[in-house]
């Protein structure tokens, strides 16, 4: 799934982007942020780095997606 999901957001998104809003480059643009996008545990670690607790996160439809969720106490409460 996730190598038809990258096929499909680099090469048939834009295409299909192109014909509705005639930005190609803004579809392109959204398959090149998320490749370099941080994911799994180097995400989890960010968000501990930054004070978060309770990292956790959960693969979708094969890696495709991912839920991650974390708490963070609010300081003098």
């Amino acid at each position: 799934y996730k190598q038809g999901y990258k096929f499909y957001t680099k090469y048939i998104l834009p295409t299909i982007g192109k014909l509705f809003s005639k930005d190609q480059s803004a579809y392109s643009y959204l398959c090149e942020s998320a490749s370099v996008f941080p994911y799994g545990e180097a995400l989890n670690n960010i968000l501990r780095q930054i004070g978060f607790n309770s990292v956790k996160d959960m693969q979708q439809t094969f890696g495709v997606a991912t839920i991650y969720t974390a708490t963070k106490a609010h300081n003098g409460q």
